[in-house]
């Protein structure tokens, strides 16, 4: 072969005299952290990915890595201004160095990193997740919902070992309105890459029955702001916008709202914040109670005092006026005593004229049904008389009607003309459908029986 080669070792030391010429020692470069890992000398080694900003398709990628002397210094200071870890999904802006090794290749080494820019980053992300979902119109919707005077039936998103669902919990069941707070968990993620998913989950279980609770409470206990990035997702917002329940937030974040904050119904600190909230309104609906009963009572106290005037006062008009009207009740009834003895005297001789005349006619009746009832009795025993002799004469042919017939159906008779009796398991044979193949059928003729196995069986496809 003609053509001149060079070796690959030969190849990769153009390539590094050509980066080393280049000057690119000192570059500040916009990337994304696609992977991050610290071994155990503590040196950084990070995999560096720019997306495209329609299609999120991978556009660029390359190997970068801190050595531990800067990685600790560069930790501790983008944490302390962020607020947040050093980890995957965080744009950042960073100082590099390229560098090109014969065996390792392309590299870069970060030696500085700009918090202000990641911080932008984020806040840019939460503006276009604010601005998304007043697009879609979704926004204020959970914020219209009107919170019940008592929230007392609870649907709770937390993780169950989070310290602050403990706190809420035991806030709530200590109330000193002693109110009685029927609440249930809904466990989610609360921090990590599944925590979206997982609390968006958790709103779609507490939506199964929403018709049970009175609003839903999302709370966790404090933490890195990285460890919330969570709450600032769309798809969390999303369905915490769209919840027919007012959800309550309580996240533990004191240094800025989060957007899941911004679209609840109620945006609070801290989950003991957010059960102190409940407290006080189950307290102030119960002290608005107290001072209505108060009121009621009083009133209706006051009601009685009057009616009872007013019944006293009625009372002490009437009994003059009832004693008038018993004098003249009392009047009339002597006069109706004084006229009684003439009255029933003249009652009593009208009844009886009346019964003397009911007593001749009913004589005169009673005759005449005597002599009806006899001449119905003697036609009665003449019918009689004759009815045994034509009763016997009936039965008589019954009779002998059936022992012609019963002589007629012997079956020793019909035996002797030819015909003959099937059995199957002592059974008589009366339809085809009671015989199978290979039963033992026993068949009765006038002088024996026959005992054989069915062979075949074939029926009739008529009805008749």
């Amino acid at each position: 072969m003609g053509q001149e080669a060079i070796t690959l070792f030969q190849l990769n030391q153009r390539i590094r005299g050509i980066i080393d010429d280049a000057l690119l020692s000192s570059i500040w470069v916009k990337a994304e952290i696609g992977e991050l890992r610290v071994n155990r000398n503590g040196h950084c080694y990070l995999d560096l990915i720019e997306k495209d900003d329609i299609t999120d398709q991978l556009k660029a990628r390359s190997r970068a890595m801190i050595w531990s002397r800067n990685f600790r210094m560069l930790k501790a200071y983008f944490e302390s201004t962020t607020g947040q870890a050093l980890t995957t999904g965080l744009k950042v802006l960073v100082k590099v160095s390229v560098q090109f090794q014969e065996v390792f290749g392309l590299s870069l080494v970060i030696s500085d990193i700009d918090p202000s820019y990641t911080m932008g980053d984020l806040a840019r992300k939460r503006r276009e997740v604010l601005l998304r979902l007043e697009e879609e119109g979704v926004l204020e919707m959970n914020k219209d919902l009107e919170l019940p005077s008592v929230i007392q039936k609870i649907a709770i998103i937390s993780s169950p070992t989070a310290a602050g669902y403990g706190d809420f919990i035991n806030q709530l069941e200590s109330n000193p309105w002693e109110v009685k707070f029927y609440h249930h968990l809904f466990p989610a993620i609360m921090q990590g890459d599944k925590a979206e998913a997982s609390i968006a989950e958790a709103f779609d279980k507490v939506f199964e029955y929403a018709g049970f609770f009175d609003a839903v409470v999302l709370i966790r206990g404090g933490g890195a702001s990285i460890d919330l990035l969570c709450f600032d997702s769309y798809w969390v917002a999303y369905h915490l916008a769209q919840f027919p329940l007012p959800v309550i937030t309580g996240i533990g974040h004191e240094r800025d709202e989060s957007v899941a904050d911004l679209v609840a119904n109620t945006a609070l600190k801290t989950p003991t914040a957010v059960a102190a909230f409940l407290i006080e309104r189950a307290g102030a609906f119960m002290q608005t109670l107290e001072e209505k009963s108060a009121w009621i009572t009083d009133l209706a106290r006051d009601r009685i005092k009057q009616e009872k005037q007013r019944t006293e006062n009625l009372a002490s008009a009437y009994v003059p006026m009832v004693k008038m009207d018993l004098q003249k009740r009392q009047g009339r009834l002597e006069r109706q005593v004084g006229r009684l003895p003439v009255s029933v005297s003249r009652r009593m001789g009208i009844a009886s004229n009346k019964l003397s005349r009911i007593t001749d006619k009913s004589q005169g009746v009673s005759e005449q049904i005597i002599r009806w009832e006899r001449n119905h009795l003697e036609n009665y025993l003449q019918k009689i008389s004759s009815l045994p002799f034509k009763r016997f004469l009936e039965e008589d042919r019954k009779l002998k009607y059936l022992e012609q017939s019963a002589a007629l159906n012997d079956p020793v008779k019909l035996l002797r003309k030819g015909y003959s009796l099937s059995y199957v398991d002592g059974q008589l044979v009366k339809d085809v459908s009671l015989v199978e193949k290979g039963d033992q059928i026993t068949t009765l003729v006038s002088n024996g029986e026959i005992t054989g196995i069915v062979e075949k069986v074939k029926k009739n496809n008529n009805n008749q």
